[in-house]
């Protein structure tokens, strides 16, 4: 008896929206992580090609560069 009205009090409205709210805000955080995971690799992945095709840093960064606009420098 004692266990089932813990279970019915632990599945109540109140308690489901903060779980839910907690676990919607831990995947924004951990999607976020991830995009600037893959664009890092993305970019490392770029300047390791362009340092195998013979170019120097000066062209390297003029061409990392190219694609940004002023606030993301």
């Amino acid at each position: 008896m004692l266990a089932d009205s813990a279970w019915s009090s632990l599945f109540q409205l109140p308690q489901i929206a903060i779980v839910m709210g907690s676990l919607t805000g831990i995947a924004v955080i951990i999607g976020v992580c991830w995009t600037q995971v893959e664009k890092t690799k993305s970019k490392n992945e770029l300047k390791r090609s362009l340092v195998e095709r013979g170019m120097s840093a000066e062209e390297i960064e003029r061409i990392m560069e190219a694609g940004q606009d002023e606030k993301q420098r």
